[in-house]
């Protein structure tokens, strides 16, 4: 899978509005990932992936991991939600490398393509996100962006 997201982000003590407005100022960045999402027959999988991260100030990678359930209704829409508790990041370059987060992740939903070689998923709707640090410090987040999937074999992994 890759894709890319466009954040903004302020302090969790400041956050945003049920309108989805900052309360306060806010920093802009974006972040592209690579790696793999692995759907498995019962509704569950994995994703495992590198992020690549750049606001005005810094560039930062990191290696994400976390479960997801699934499903298919009946007009063929896939929704992936993110199991709860199973979200770990480790900062691997940049300013703050070797800390390690916990963020919520949005329920995203899309189509299977043709014979299910493609997939593309996106939010449906704006969310609010908490980013927790290992070093203490908490961030809200408002992300917009998508993922593009490309089955990589016919295996049931």
């Amino acid at each position: 899978m890759t894709g890319a997201s466009d954040c903004i982000q302020n302090s969790a003590s400041i956050g945003f509005d049920s309108n989805f407005l900052p309360k306060g100022p806010v920093v802009f960045f974006a972040t592209t990932v690579d790696g793999v999402m692995v759907f498995r027959a019962d509704g569950t999988g994995t994703v495992n992936n590198r992020s690549f991260t750049v606001d005005a100030g810094e560039g930062t990678t990191s290696d994400i991991s976390y479960q997801i359930t699934y499903s298919i209704d009946p007009g063929g829409k896939l929704s992936v939600k993110a199991v709860p508790g199973t979200y770990s990041s480790t900062t691997l370059t940049g300013p703050n490398a070797g800390l390690t987060q916990v963020v919520d992740v949005p329920d995203t939903s899309g189509f299977i393509g043709e014979a299910a070689r493609a997939i593309v998923l996106a939010p449906p709707a704006p969310t609010v996100l908490t980013v927790s640090r290992s070093n203490g410090t908490q961030f809200a987040r408002i992300c917009n962006g998508s993922l593009l999937m490309t089955r990589l074999s016919d295996d049931d992994r």
